[in-house]
């Protein structure tokens, strides 16, 4: 891998790059080189960027998925601000319920990390 590019074993994203390579040629007259492409995050960062200026749709959404997993945390379905947030919230109170239940300081972390583990924060 040259330029720190991550590992692209995902299926989901050759899919998605393959199906990027007519539509950029026929717009842009590029001539998208794949394995480039996978293997250099500048290239793959600038035929993005010329992707999501497209007027065809499809390939918008080809490039705001591809940023999403090449560019993004690694999981792009990450919670929100607010949802974190709320996720915390409901894990204090059950922390302080198991306090309130007499729960000893190890069977409370205990407890709150279940309640992450529950609510899909890890």
């Amino acid at each position: 891998m040259t330029n720190g590019a991550p590992d692209f074993a995902d299926s989901g994203l050759m899919n998605h790059v393959l199906r990027m390579v007519i539509p950029m040629r026929r717009e842009f007259g590029r001539a998208l080189d794949v394995q480039h492409f996978l293997h250099d995050l500048r290239y793959a960062q600038e035929v993005l960027d010329e992707a999501r200026s497209s007027q065809n749709p499809k390939l918008r959404e080809y490039a705001e998925y591809l940023t999403g997993k090449m560019m993004g945390p690694r999981n792009d379905a990450a919670p929100t601000a607010a949802v974190a947030r709320q996720v915390i919230k409901t894990s204090n109170e059950e922390v302080a319920a198991a306090a309130a239940a007499g729960l000893s300081p190890e069977e409370e972390a205990k407890q709150l990390m279940l309640a992450k583990y529950r609510s899909g924060l890890r």
